[in-house]
């Protein structure tokens, strides 16, 4: 087949306005990357693409109490079963484990073509369920494990991973903000959840399996013949050359590269290091923070809005880190939220050792924008950085670090707590601080691969 040449930009301009009515077929842009345009998602899924979009959205949006609602529902199993504080936060260890790592398997799975998206979510739904459902029904932190750490992770893992996916693939002229959105849900759905969980007893726990059961249903019916375009599609109202030239904050990668490029390059291994620090200290507000609130005799109330302040924000600060990422860079945004949120920790210990609720509300707001905000912007810096415009599998190399997260945070907030019962989540809560700060630190070094290629001026 006979490619047309590759756009350039004229002299001394790096951008180029859309073209309304792009060239169907198999186009190129600059660099060589490939783009089939021509075929309309209405043709491709039957319905606009806005409705996969939503789809994928409350999907991660039904999954999101697995990962913010535990850490309020840590003093009802304390309650309930007899636990410690301690054992009690080791099934969410072992969760943020497996969903964590569980991105870069699943991104090559579907690469390959072994695991479709829809498959995936469908397959996550019973899964998530049963974690969901385990707290009502056992009493065994054996079982509690199994059923939450090991299923639920699986479960929230294809899910989550498989819906990010289906957004960025149907907005591929717009993966920041749109793919943001994905993540955005995962917060936001859960808000309720994590609220309730703070205003309700040990006995609440026997409508659990009812949730689950509710949880599923949702889950699959958006998974359920969810479909995905082909490899390179591009949506014919854009022109991608033009696309490809147009004005941006940083340049974009000259080239895709593959895993142990962009391992060697030194880039990668940095952006694993943001997310394993940042996720460490978004996951310990999650698990650790009601436990500490509850102990400093706060009125339920103000918990409860704290933890809902705090999961929100998370939410909104995934959302608009992709808009003002674009706008600012990516990573001069990224600073700013992990700084924010690493120094906002030692606030939130702060209002929970001296029982202010105003600024624990304060503080919960840059707290959950810092976590939130990570995950987007690495994954669209990795994009920037690397290329693999059609690949997941870097970005998910990139997520696959918040296992590493799930250890140093929920794990070792255990290990603390376990040491030091009564000063233990207030310690967890400044080591988290630093992790953020960490965070922020090493994104500040990021720096794109070299050499790289650029455009003619």
């Amino acid at each position: 087949m006979n490619h047309p040449p590759p756009a350039t930009a004229p002299p001394g301009h790096l951008a180029s306005p859309y073209v309304p009515a792009p060239r169907t077929g198999e186009l190129h842009d600059w660099s060589g990357r490939r783009y089939l345009v021509g075929r309309p998602a209405r043709e491709l899924a039957g319905t606009a693409r806005a409705v996969p979009l939503a789809r994928a959205v409350a999907a991660v949006a039904a999954v999101g109490g697995l990962q913010f609602g535990y850490g309020a529902a840590v003093p009802l199993l304390v309650a309930a079963h007899g636990w410690s504080p301690a054992a009690a936060l080791l099934p969410f260890a072992l969760w943020a484990l497996v969903q964590g790592g569980s991105a870069w398997p699943i991104a090559r799975l579907r690469e390959r073509g072994l695991l479709t998206p829809a498959r995936a979510i469908v397959a996550g739904a019973p899964l998530c369920a049963a974690a969901l459902a385990a707290p009502g029904l056992t009493a065994q932190l054996g079982w509690m494990l199994a059923a939450y750490g090991l299923a639920g992770g699986l479960g929230a893992g294809l899910v989550y991973h498989s819906s990010v996916h289906v957004v960025a693939a149907w907005y591929p002229e717009r993966p920041a903000s749109h793919a943001a959105w994905a993540g955005a849900g995962f917060a936001l759905g859960a808000v309720p959840l994590t609220a309730g969980l703070v205003l309700a007893e040990a006995a609440h726990l026997a409508a659990a399996p009812w949730l689950g059961a509710a949880l599923a249903c949702v889950v699959a019916a958006a998974g359920i013949g969810l479909r995905t375009p082909p490899a390179h599609w591009w949506p014919p109202e854009t022109d991608p050359r033009a696309w490809a030239l147009r004005r941006r904050n940083q340049p974009v990668a000259a080239f895709d590269h593959s895993p142990a490029q962009a391992w060697r390059s030194g880039a990668l291994p940095g952006l694993h290091a943001v997310v394993a620090l940042a996720g460490a200290a978004a996951l310990v507000d999650v698990a650790v923070l009601p436990l500490l609130l509850f102990r400093g005799g706060l009125p339920a109330w103000a918990i409860a809005a704290a933890m809902g302040v705090l999961v929100a924000s998370s939410g909104l600060g995934r959302a608009a880190a992709g808009r003002w990422g674009e706008r600012m860079g990516r990573r001069r945004i990224l600073v700013a939220a992990l700084t924010a949120g690493g120094a906002a920790q030692f606030g939130l210990a702060a209002a929970a050792l001296t029982g202010s609720w105003a600024l624990l509300l304060l503080m919960a707001v840059p707290a959950g924008v810092g976590g939130g905000c990570c995950y987007p912007l690495t994954r669209t810096l990795a994009h920037d950085f690397f290329g693999s415009r059609d690949s997941a599998e870097i970005p998910g190399l990139v997520y696959s670090a918040k296992a590493l997260g799930g250890l140093l945070g929920v794990g070792g907030a255990a290990a603390l707590i376990s040491l030091v019962p009564q000063t233990g989540p207030a310690l967890c809560l400044g080591a988290a601080g630093l992790a953020g700060l960490g965070a922020a630190a090493v994104a500040a070094r990021l720096r794109r691969p070299v050499p790289i290629r650029t455009l003619p001026v």
